[in-house]
């Protein structure tokens, strides 16, 4: 991404597989994925945080054998549930899973646009994947960043809404989170959804999400400096498709109004891994 070399020339900053040192992975299969009616999805009140279906936690445990194999200077992972899932699957089996701490970053959460990119209950999700779980998850860098913005912690992403309509729904939201009312929260977010189905809007856009990249990927050149040439030891990000994709893509995404994504991105298939160049 700031090697100009012949493949960065041609558009191209990323491979398959683990050449390089920072590498992405998507999280495995949800029944939203398998759902093959792509309008009613995007709306429907069941699929809000969408765990693994078996498929998935199946791709997930496949990687297990490659990543068993790498040396993990760190591991990183979005606040979702199916990401929290995805690694957890993939690493439990690590031959050094007792030094391994998966640090929760919001920076690499879904795009805020379908139903499935919206957390249901990120107090439970705490509970379910902690600091005693078979996998260490650290939740203190996402709790030191929920403290710089307006949202709660359970609607942190409304912090990349570049459409206001959305962020008038918040309020009423959050009201149902904190009244324990889960059920009601999946029509909330339902309608939501909805909203942006009929303006024909994402919340959050492209140009936006692209940012959300560059400013993940210039985190870890802060905070992995003294390492970054050591292509040995690995930096893992489990993550979500249209973030990977829109990192695969190095022109600019100039306008916050809905606009499809650049032909030149490469949409990753649940459990694949990229390596990204730093």
């Amino acid at each position: 991404m700031i090697a100009k070399n012949e493949e960065e020339k041609e558009g191209k900053n990323f491979s398959k597989g683990v050449k390089e040192k920072l590498l992405f992975m998507r999280h495995g299969e949800t029944d939203f994925n398998a759902d093959q009616d792509k309008d009613k999805r995007i709306t429907n009140p069941k699929y809000p945080d969408c765990r693994l279906n078996q498929n998935g936690i199946s791709q997930a445990k496949s990687k297990q054998g490659l990543i068993n194999s790498l040396t993990l200077e760190k591991v990183y992972v979005s606040p979702i549930y199916r990401a929290l899932q995805t690694v957890t699957y993939c690493l439990e089996n690590h031959p050094n899973k007792k030094n391994i701490v998966v640090v929760v970053h919001p920076f690499v959460s879904e795009i805020a646009n379908c139903i499935n990119d919206y957390i249901l209950d990120i107090k439970q999700t705490k509970k379910d994947f902690n600091m005693n779980s078979k996998i260490k998850i650290d939740w203190s860098l996402f709790d030191e960043y929920v403290k710089t913005i307006k949202y709660d912690e359970n609607f942190y992403y409304f912090d990349n809404f570049d459409c206001y309509e959305g962020n008038e729904m918040y309020q009423k939201l959050n009201n149902i989170y904190n009244n324990g009312d889960i059920d009601g929260l999946r029509n909330g977010l339902a309608e939501l959804a909805t909203l942006r189905f009929q303006q024909k809007k994402r919340f959050e856009s492209l140009k936006h999400l692209q940012g959300r990249f560059k400013q993940f990927c210039d985190y870890i050149r802060e905070h992995h400096k003294e390492t970054l040439t050591d292509t040995k030891k690995k930096i893992l990000v489990v993550s979500h498709c249209a973030l990977i994709k829109i990192g695969t893509d190095l022109t600019p995404y100039e306008s916050e109004k809905i606009q499809d994504y650049h032909p030149t991105c490469y949409s990753p298939k649940n459990c694949e891994i990229l390596s990204f160049k730093l």
